[in-house]
């Protein structure tokens, strides 16, 4: 059975060139294929929505360092939320929706290994790429798993105003703890406190912020949960509690660099007795339902909000949205939004 519109044609944007500086339109290159005929066991996906994951600026990097490399030639990878339209296996039925990486385009086939199943009446399709996703499960593991703050403790989160930052901050501020946001402009910093309840944002962008912090944390900082680097992070450092942590979850200042460098500022990680540890959500791979349940019981309570940028366009938008994202045009997890998504 077919949920394709007759003459559909299958929209894919591949890496044109190594990027120089930040990743654009002008990196990529968008070729058109015909729609994917299923075989046996297997499945046609249809893609609603685009994941916009600042990560990606990490791997079309010219270096053989990392696992999942994209090299000029090589459809970008990407994760999808959409709707499975055809069916040739017995796990999966057309309408099923499924959160898959299968990459920038707007059909794919899978045989079933990957695909996650979409409830979409605890949480809209979009939202299982972003707060209800890995970003939404990355922000409470880290938060409730390896930081564990207490009530009166302080967290600052840097890129705080991001798809892991916005929930970061939220499920902080459910365990009780007092809850700062680094972010770029007043706008951010202010709908950080006005719209998620943060305790206080800071605007790395203006004056000196190791001052900006000090006075927003006269007691120092026990937590910093690290999404940036560089900088921020040094001069977060700075100001760094006894015992307290860094949670290195991201590192997005260092993306574009030619050269990565690392934080300056470690030898407060030494004079405090302060710890500096990485952190990847798949450890917990098992307790994702758990968690979800959770986060599903705070938002109906509206204890919790899943913050959104939508980019409403398609397949060849990728690389315009993208260029948005790496610009901070963003408040809260940037998806695309394509025309075949459900209204």
């Amino acid at each position: 059975m077919s949920g394709t519109a007759e003459g559909a044609r299958n929209n894919q944007v591949y890496l044109k060139q190594v990027p120089q500086g930040l990743l654009g339109p002008d990196d990529m290159e968008v070729r058109q294929a015909p729609v994917p005929e299923p075989g046996d066991g297997e499945v046609l996906i249809e893609s609603h929505y685009l994941s916009m994951d600042a990560a990606l600026r990490l791997i079309v990097r010219d270096s053989k360092d990392f696992l999942f490399r994209v090299e000029p030639g090589d459809l970008i990878r990407n994760s999808i939320a959409g709707k499975i339209v055809q069916s040739n296996h017995p796990d999966w039925a057309v309408g099923d929706y499924v959160v898959a990486g299968v990459g920038v385009q707007n059909y794919a086939v899978s045989d079933g290994t990957g695909l996650e199943r979409c409830d979409i009446s605890k949480a809209p399709l979009s939202a299982w790429l972003g707060g209800y996703g890995v970003s939404g499960l990355t922000a409470y593991f880290a938060i409730f798993d390896a930081c564990k703050p207490q009530p009166g403790q302080t967290v600052v989160i840097n890129g705080a105003a991001g798809a892991v930052g916005t929930m970061a901050g939220q499920f902080a501020k459910l365990a009780g703890a007092r809850v700062i946001g680094i972010a770029g402009g007043p706008e951010k910093c202010a709908w950080l406190v006005d719209e998620l309840g943060f305790d206080a944002a800071v605007d790395y962008k203006d004056g000196d912020l190791y001052e900006k912090l000090v006075e927003a944390a006269p007691d120092r900082i026990d937590f910093i949960f690290d999404n940036v680097g560089g900088h921020v992070l040094d001069e977060s450092l700075r100001w760094i509690a006894l015992h307290g942590t860094v949670l290195l979850c991201g590192s997005t200042s260092q993306y574009s660099q030619d050269e990565m460098a690392g934080p300056k500022q470690y030898i407060w990680l030494g004079t405090m007795r302060a710890r500096m540890q990485g952190f990847v959500v798949f450890d917990y791979a098992d307790r994702f339902e758990t968690a979800r349940k959770h986060m599903s019981e705070w938002a109906t309570a509206g204890k919790l909000k899943f913050a959104e940028h939508v980019f409403e366009g398609d397949v060849q938008d990728f690389g315009q949205a993208f260029h948005d994202l790496y610009s901070g045009k963003n408040k809260g997890k940037m998806v695309v939004k394509l025309p075949a998504a459900d209204s």
